[in-house]
């Protein structure tokens, strides 16, 4: 379903608001698809009892799923664009990510940006609250799977100072380079 979303890719500022639109859309489609064939059923054979029905109901399949997909659709809130700005202006040749929504068993984590630079994951959350220390161990459990070791991951809650660390990242030598197994994992694990 990736090919719904290349006019806005996952990491993009724009993917959380697209995403959203383009889930809704899709969700509509297959609620209506299912009604179709139902009623289509219905009218043609007189009677519930026909393939139509039995294709109608598991047409809904999909369409229930698209219905949660909406649901943490809507959870995402995408970063201040005022702080876009700032980030886009300090990102230089670093590879970065915008609204990056991490699910896990017992929390989810919304991270506003996220720089991937060598083996290390540096983001930014606006929540004031954010848990690092289970976010760090959820992030090192998923790349230890996938046979990713060493990495240093830090999350900072202050604007500034993550403005200071992109700018401090872009003065060192070779800092554009970045773990692409690293930016497959994250892409596929969040929203």
């Amino acid at each position: 379903m990736d090919y719904l979303y290349r006019k806005h890719p996952k990491g993009t500022y724009e993917h959380a608001g697209y995403k959203k639109k383009v889930d809704v859309v899709l969700m509509c489609f297959l609620f209506a698809l299912a009604l179709g064939l139902y009623v289509i059923g219905r009218v043609t054979t007189g009677s519930n009892r026909n393939i139509l029905t039995i294709v109608a109901v598991l047409g809904l399949l999909p369409a229930c799923k698209m219905v949660v997909d909406v649901i943490m659709c809507f959870r995402v809130r995408s970063c201040d664009i005022g702080l876009k700005g700032r980030i886009d202006a300090s990102l230089g040749s670093l590879f970065g990510m915008y609204n990056m929504y991490f699910t896990s068993y017992d929390k989810n984590y919304l991270l506003a940006h996220l720089v991937l630079s060598g083996n290390s994951v540096i983001g930014l959350s606006e929540d004031k609250d954010f848990d690092e220390k289970s976010f760090k161990e959820h992030l090192n459990d998923l790349l230890l799977k996938e046979g990713i070791k060493d990495t240093m991951i830090k999350v900072f809650t202050d604007q500034d100072r993550y403005i200071t660390r992109l700018n401090e990242l872009n003065e060192i030598e070779g800092s554009e380079d970045h773990n692409m197994g690293m930016e497959s994992l994250i892409r596929n694990v969040t929203l």
